[in-house]
């Protein structure tokens, strides 16, 4: 008789016995998160981010601006026998020049009496003349003439100056810059000095007069 068992109580045992199990296996999970929760953390997580791409593009934006060139004081240096203003050099691309001295500049397709075929003018300050990609010659307008003063006086390479206007001049690569007063300030060009540039000519003829 006790070792009898009807059916109906081994599987009441065996059901109390799954319940039990199951009891124990959700208390050593412990508490169940919501999956909503999760979604907020990672709308949180990309809110967060985007604030701070925000904040980084605002600051570089500041910073672009508060730095722009004063290209009315002139920074020349030479390296090889090119001459450079502000960083530019002849035969540099319209990707450079802007690169170097910012996009504050409107473009041009062509300009009467220069075979240029893109310019990009700094807000009056400076021209920049291209051909076929390439930097042809640049003019700063209205240049402070104290600084170019100084700057031409501190060069030690070929320089001289015909009727009032100042040269300084590479026979290694044919740059030239020119400095020439005009009704709107002081003007000053980067160029290539061509065979047909007088001005070059002229002081070569007399430096080699000088020399025999």
């Amino acid at each position: 008789m006790n070792n009898y068992t009807p059916t109906e109580i081994k599987d009441l045992q065996a059901i109390k016995q799954r319940v039990m199990h199951n009891v124990l296996q959700e208390i050593e999970r412990g508490p169940q998160k919501p999956t909503y929760r999760w979604r907020f953390f990672i709308l949180s997580a990309i809110l967060t981010v985007s604030s701070i791409l925000f904040i980084v593009n605002q600051v570089f934006v500041v910073d672009k601006y508060a730095t722009k060139v004063d290209l009315t004081e002139p920074v020349f240096y030479e390296e090889q026998g090119l001459f450079y203003l502000h960083g530019v050099t002849l035969g540099d691309s319209p990707a450079k020049v802007s690169e170097t001295l910012g996009e504050n500049y409107t473009t041009e397709l062509f300009e009467d009496g220069n075979n240029a075929n893109l310019i990009l003018d700094f807000e009056g300050d400076a021209r920049f003349y291209f051909v076929q990609g390439k930097l042809k010659s640049l003019i700063l307008m209205g240049v402070d003439k104290k600084r170019f003063d100084d700057l031409f006086t501190r060069y030690n390479g070929t320089k001289f100056t015909n009727n009032d206007t100042r040269f300084i001049y590479s026979s290694e690569t044919s740059h030239i810059i020119k400095a020439e007063y005009t009704p709107y300030g002081l003007y000053v060009y980067l160029m290539y000095a061509g065979p047909d540039f007088a001005e070059v000519q002229e002081f070569l003829k007399h430096q080699n007069n000088s020399n025999q």
